[in-house]
């Protein structure tokens, strides 16, 4: 995944919680993706400015404990881009 990338979020989806359960759900489809924490918190960070690598360095400062971050946040982008409640653009 290109580190420059900028993701923007799809507006249609909302985060919805649902029974301790975080959702995103795009009314029109009838879709509902489900999120874990830090998939949510992902798709939050989704806000057209900032890029892929931004959003990694922002997760690795608060979470440095963890040593998957840039993998997650790409595999995370992926699965949001592929069921279309995340658009890729690509980096200048």
């Amino acid at each position: 995944m290109n580190s420059e990338a900028i993701p923007h979020a799809n507006t249609e989806f909302s985060l919805e919680e649902i029974d301790d359960e975080l959702l995103l759900y795009h009314p029109a489809k009838t879709k509902a993706v489900y999120l874990n924490e830090t998939a949510a918190l992902v798709w939050q960070l989704c806000d057209s400015k900032r890029s892929v690598a931004e959003i990694v360095s922002l997760l690795q400062e608060n979470y440095p404990e963890s040593e998957t971050i840039q993998s997650d946040v790409e595999q995370t982008l992926q699965q949001l881009a592929d069921n279309g409640a995340v658009d890729l653009e690509s980096g200048q």
